[in-house]
């Protein structure tokens, strides 16, 4: 019988490139929806509608076995700091009730503004944000739930997301719309490197740990490298895929501020402005250790794909 995962937020960008990965890897798929949204889902996913605060609701309506939960939820930006750990911390129960190996997606939050240049998965955390802080306190709970009760967690710390189901991204936003025009805007240093994540690449990296995970520890941290590029870099990389000239303007703070009087979200993300200006990488030997080198997709092809 083949290895079957539960994917929590399957409608949402990052939840459906991890399902086509493991439905392309032979592995059954559920996914978890509200109810009324079952006929929104592929029809290779097995549908779960249940509450997901409600661990034994969701037990039952999977109905059998499960080997991996993949956590793909999120939270809006301004509404982090009451319902992020509440959301994850339903997660991981789910995880926890089903007896299954419980995957999750790690950010640079934790690092803070001071973060080194190469981030590799012995950095200690300095958070200096809000959401920073959130996500230390998360992975704290995670830690502790392999520790104290044997709930075998493995987070995949990474970039910014792209892709084609990613339709919110940062690519999308900056890159993607301003390439049609010849002109992408950077919110901070044209020249930092910044950390970024193509999502069917970072997708087939969580199969491949998943696929190991019986020789894993009960609580695993990898950093997933994926692209690192500045903007010029990145519009460098536009002009390959989109076939014309692509430059790259400095878009002023201000203009952040005054979005952020219309947009709560804009505004909440304005604490993490300095991803843009400070340089940033992610780097693991071991993954590639544990699971052999990755196929990774060019990034011109990556941001064509993106559009």
């Amino acid at each position: 019988m083949a290895d079957h995962i539960l994917v929590l937020g399957a409608l949402g960008g990052v939840g459906r490139a991890v399902a086509a990965a493991f439905h392309a890897a032979g592995w059954q798929v559920s996914g978890l929806v509200r109810r009324g949204r079952a006929g929104d889902l592929p029809d290779w996913i097995w549908p779960v509608e249940a509450d997901l605060f409600d661990a034994p609701a969701v037990v039952a309506a999977v109905g059998g076995p499960v080997d991996a939960v993949f956590d793909g939820l999120n939270v809006r930006y301004d509404r982090w700091a009451d319902e992020a750990v509440p959301l994850f911390a339903a997660g991981l129960a789910i995880a926890e009730a089903l007896g299954a190996t419980h995957l999750f997606p790690g950010n640079v939050y934790n690092f803070g503004a001071g973060m080194p240049a190469v981030l590799t998965p012995d950095v200690p955390f300095a958070p200096t944000t809000v959401k920073g802080r959130v996500r230390v306190d998360v992975e704290a709970l995670f830690a502790a739930a392999a520790r104290e009760r044997g709930v075998q967690t493995i987070v995949v710390r990474a970039g910014d997301f792209f892709g084609p189901t990613a339709g919110g991204s940062w690519i999308g936003a900056l890159v993607a719309k301003g390439a049609r025009r010849g002109v992408i805007r950077s919110p901070g240093a044209v020249d930092a490197p910044h950390a970024y994540a193509y999502l069917p690449d970072l997708a087939r990296a969580l199969v491949a740990l998943a696929e190991k995970r019986a020789m894993l520890g009960p609580y695993e941290v990898f950093h997933f490298a994926g692209h690192t590029a500045s903007m010029k870099e990145l519009a460098a990389a536009a002009t390959r895929a989109f076939g014309r000239p692509v430059r790259v303007r400095r878009l002023p703070g201000f203009v952040f501020t005054l979005l952020g009087w219309f947009s709560p979200v804009i505004a909440a993300a304005g604490e993490m402005a300095y991803l843009w200006s400070v340089p940033h990488r992610l780097a693991d030997d071991r993954l590639a250790t544990i699971v052999g080198v990755l196929p990774a997709t060019d990034l011109a092809a990556a941001l064509a794909a993106s559009v």
